[in-house]
């Protein structure tokens, strides 16, 4: 790790040096819990815990391949399943199109269904 003054030397301002030792700190923090995390799932149930290169070099990649992503809303999952309901309501009020509740039932399941779409679509874009 760097002292402040090898930073100060290569141009670190006070601030900037006081920031970079700080995400240095919380990245080693990070790197810790998440190699632990990823041993933790890859260990047999009768071993005990150990933390590999491997653990480690996919914490590393994971953590700089997920950084600056915004997670998903929370209404993303449920509006899928609203998605899915809908058309399995469209398929119930297509096969009784006959009767005037089926009607209903197809025009609003495929309207519900066309509006979560486009909404969790847009969403995901961002």
């Amino acid at each position: 790790m760097k002292s402040e003054n090898e930073l100060h030397t290569s141009g670190f301002t006070p601030s900037g040096a006081k920031r970079f030792l700080e995400t240095i700190s919380a990245y080693g923090d990070v790197l810790f819990d998440t190699s632990i995390a990823l041993a933790t799932a890859h260990k047999a149930r009768d071993s005990s815990l150990e933390v590999t290169h491997e653990n480690v070099r996919a914490a590393a990649h994971h953590i700089t391949t997920t950084y600056g992503k915004e997670k998903p809303p929370g209404w993303i999952v449920p509006a899928q399943i609203g998605e899915y309901v809908c058309t399995a309501s469209a398929g119930i009020g297509a096969g009784n199109i006959g009767d005037s509740w089926g009607i209903f039932v197809f025009g609003v399941s495929v309207a519900v269904a066309l509006v979560l779409f486009v909404l969790r679509n847009n969403a995901q874009r961002k």
